[in-house]
């Protein structure tokens, strides 16, 4: 793990309190200020990463340069948190599904990454599906319902099993609440939201996570090259 800017946290948590006048970007890179990055290729790097509620049977290991886990009995999505807190954010990270994942899961099992996630599972999350080549925008609201933004097949912006897909997401409140919501798939722009409730979600975790809509037992997969960013000017 590297910090970019000093105390990374609260930079983070103050950056939330002054986008009043936020213009919203549309490249992934522009506008930005990059304050954290970890690429999970060190022992270190990796026990910065934690398991979070919703709690499932996950075992982490077995990768000398990721982040890497598998899905137990009865699990249908694992999350871990980054350790980079706030509001509006950018999170970008390098997902692989493994072939190795049995085959009936695997048509089901995403990899995805999310802003906003409170204990509850609510959440902004973009999601890709390496086996239909498929991606998903949404928003898990605190009762479970799920409202989605964007879901369809994505062709070669996505990558199929063992190779990787880089996701990233957006999530920035404006001057009225609203969100803008954006996500991106190996560089492509895929989908972008507009959230008038951006103010419902009042998580602040940004997690990582592998999962499918029924149980995904023996599904397993990785992550590297994590990266969070926030507005400039912040």
């Amino acid at each position: 793990m590297r910090s970019l800017i000093k105390n990374p946290l609260l930079r983070a948590v103050l950056a939330a309190a002054s986008l009043g006048a936020l213009a919203f970007a549309a490249n992934a890179s522009a506008g930005m200020i990059t304050i954290y990055k970890n690429d999970l290729d060190t022992v270190d790097s990796r026990a910065q990463i934690h398991q979070v509620p919703p709690n499932a049977n996950c075992v982490r290991g077995g990768s000398p340069d990721a982040f890497r886990f598998a899905l137990g009995a009865k699990a249908k999505e694992c999350f871990y948190r980054v350790p980079m807190v706030g509001q509006n954010l950018q999170v970008s990270a390098v997902a692989r599904i493994f072939q190795k994942t049995p085959i009936k899961v695997l048509k089901r099992t995403y990899a995805g990454v999310s802003l906003r996630q409170s204990t509850d599972g609510s959440r902004y999350q973009l999601v890709v599906w390496p086996y239909t080549r498929r991606f998903g925008l949404r928003k898990v609201q605190p009762d479970g319902q799920i409202l989605n933004f964007g879901s369809r097949k994505a062709g070669n912006k996505v990558n199929g099993p063992d190779k990787a897909n880089r996701l990233t997401l957006r999530a920035f409140n404006g001057p009225k609440g609203a969100a803008q919501v954006i996500a991106w798939v190996n560089g492509h722009k895929v989908a972008t939201a507009g959230d008038a409730q951006g103010t419902s979600l009042v998580g602040r975790d940004t997690t990582l996570s592998i999962g499918a809509k029924a149980a995904a037992r023996g599904a397993i997969g990785s992550f590297s090259g994590i990266r969070v960013a926030i507005p400039d000017p912040y």
